[in-house]
């Protein structure tokens, strides 16, 4: 799988969520979209992890709390 930001695979993954609850697809294809759905997770959740750890400048920060992500 190419490399998706992190709309595109959460835009995926929408579409593949309509398609399943259409349930006009067969089991076979509905398990070729349920992998493909985790390898999509999978982009967003390491797009998500990076940003949380991204440092912040300071101007990012200058009177905010710090709050853990």
């Amino acid at each position: 799988m190419e490399r998706l930001t992190y709309n595109q695979a959460l835009n995926r993954l929408e579409e593949i969520a309509e398609l399943v609850r259409k349930k006009e697809i067969s089991l076979e294809d509905s398990l070729d979209l349920l992998e493909e759905s985790v390898q999509l997770a999978t982009i967003c959740n390491q797009h998500i992890d990076y940003t949380a750890w991204l440092p912040q400048t300071d101007e990012e920060t200058a009177g905010e709390d710090i709050v853990a992500r």
